[in-house]
Formats: C-alpha cells, structure tokens, sequence
C-alpha cells in the first residue's frame, strides 16, 4: 500500500506541516507575542515576503530548469500582466494582489491534503470539491463582515473589496447569516459523507485548514492573529515541501547539500527586498508604474511556479513523490 506520509514518519509530517504553525497561533493568543516587533518583522516579511523568493531556488537556481522556456514565458508575463493592471486599474492593484495570493493560499492547502491522500483515488473529485467549499465559503462570509480591527499592522493587509457602499449593514449581516446557515449545513453533510464512505486519507489535513479558514475569516477579531495563522500554515510547510525537493531533484550537488541554508538566505533576501521596497521604488521614481510592476513579479510569478511545478505531469514532481530517491 503506498504510503500517505509526505516526509520519513508520522513525527515529521505532523511538526513540519501542523505543529510550527499550531504553536504560532497559539502564541498568538498572548498580547506579548501578538505584540512582539521581533513577531512583526518574521512574520510579514520573512515568512510572507521571504518564502516567495525560495521558488526561485527550483527555477532560476537550476541550469536544467533555467532552459525550458516556460521558465521565460512566465517571469515576462508577470511583469506584463503587473505593468497591465498597474496601468488600467491601479487602483484596484492590492485587490489583484490579495485575491491572488488567497487563491495561491487556498490551492497550496488543497495540495498538502492530496499528497496525504495518495494511495487512495476514491473519492477525489468529492474531496476537493469539499475542500473548495469548506475554504472558500469562510473567505466569501469575510466580505460580509466588518474589517477586523488592524494590531501591529500599520496598513490593512487582510481586506476585502468593500460592500458596504452598495448595501447597508443591515443587509449584510442578512446575507450573512443565510450564508452562514448554509455553510454550516455544508459541513455536516460533508463530514458525514466521508464519514459514511470511510474516505480518510488526507481527511485531517483538509480539517486542519479548514480550521485555519474558518478562525481566520470568521471567528477571528484582530488582522494580525489572523494574518499569523494564515501565513505560518502556508510558509512553514511550503520551506520543508521546497526542502525536500530541492534535495531530492536538484541538478547541483552543492545545492542539494545545503538546501537548507540556502532557502533560509533566500528568505532572508525576499524580505529584505520586500522592507526595503519603498526606498528601491525611490530610487527610480521616473519610472515608478514599470518598478512597481518589476518588484510585484516574484510574487506573481511565484504563484504561477507553483501551479506549474506541483502538478501532477511535472517530471520532477514525480521524482518529488518516488520513494526509492533518498534525501
């Protein structure tokens, strides 16, 4: 029988993708730590700005990879598409930016569930349609709620396209609890069903981000603890899954040895670009749109990777699965 695990054991999988994360949300719940200057910098550029940047040890970091095309044609076209809605529709740029990354957020969890469904195709056109449900409904009730109150952020980085100026609030909260009750009604026809047919695998793993969604966009008062959850369930996970792929597939040796180290600078390197974004824009400010757009493509570009490289067809995806290659 082919094994669910993602890493050597049960240990392993459960700290590198539940238990870093748990802890973190945890600490959340103590003002020190939601207060924590230290806890603002990890979390807003290190992990979110900073795991961006790891990809680019697959793509640009590998001769091999660094050949194809597709390498080329996406890089370009995220500059493209930036420069296009910055042009078009500046305005609505952090709207384009935070859909996106959601989205990118929402897919990688439905990813983690199925590497710990493999082995069992059963059921996998219910799983992620429940996935999907399950995920997306909390983020599509967040538009019908107040904006949550800001912490340690400075700007609003949690923020929904607002609906208050075409309903009054009392409409809202209307369509907020018929929404409500028909998610909850989702829930317990969902469970039962995999219940009932026994579908297991990979079943923790979907309740787990669910329960992230769920307390993120629903339960959660404050941007910041729900921001910590969001990206300490996506980038914790996403520095091992990159970890092991790089050991497991790279075409240099040297960096396969320190893959490790090297992600961490890449990390390091994200987030010190993504700090420091304002004064670089300055520096070029004759041509603020075309900088703008160039900073905004590793991110974009980032997302557009990760479709590409964790499908199913791709070779080294594959590789990523085949036990009988070490790291």
């Amino acid at each position: 029988m082919i094994s669910s695990l993602i890493f050597r054991n049960k240990t392993e999988d459960f700290i590198k993708i539940y238990a870093i994360s748990l802890i973190a949300f945890s600490l959340s719940f103590y003002t020190p730590f939601l207060t924590s200057p230290l806890v603002l910098i990890s979390t807003v550029y290190l992990l979110d700005s900073g795991h961006v940047y790891t990809t680019m040890l697959e793509v640009y970091a590998d001769p091999e990879e660094l050949r194809k095309p597709y390498v080329w044609y996406v890089t370009l076209g995220s500059f493209i598409l930036n420069a296009g809605v910055l042009f078009f529709f500046g305005k609505y740029f952090f709207y384009y930016i935070f859909y996106f990354t959601v989205f990118h957020n929402m897919r990688q969890g439905l990813g983690v569930t199925f590497l710990h469904k493999k082995g069992e195709a059963m059921g996998a056109t219910f799983y992620k349609m429940s996935y999907y449900f399950l995920t997306l409904m909390p983020f599509l009730l967040f538009h019908l709620r107040p904006r949550l109150a800001m912490n340690r952020l400075s700007e609003a980085i949690i923020r929904p396209f607002e609906l208050s100026p075409y309903f009054s609030w009392e409409q809202l909260a209307r369509f907020y609890q018929w929404g409500l009750n028909s998610y909850l009604l989702g829930i317990v026809i969902i469970f039962s069903f995999l219940i009932y047919k026994k579908y297991f695998r990979g079943l923790i793993t979907m309740i787990f981000f669910f329960g992230v969604y769920v307390f993120a966009f629903l339960l959660s008062k404050n941007e910041f603890q729900s921001y910590i959850l969001l990206i300490f369930s996506h980038a914790i996970p996403y520095f091992f899954l990159m970890q092991k792929r790089i050991v497991k597939t790279h075409s240099l040796k040297v960096v396969k040895k320190y893959a490790g180290f090297l992600l961490i600078t890449f990390f390091i390197l994200g987030g010190s670009i993504d700090y420091f974004q304002n004064e670089i824009a300055g520096l070029f400010s004759e041509v603020d749109l075309l900088i703008r757009a160039l900073l905004a493509t590793p991110l974009i570009a980032h997302f557009i990777f990760d479709a590409i490289i964790w499908k199913r067809g791709n070779d080294r995806f594959q590789a990523f699965l085949d036990p009988s290659i070490n790291y």
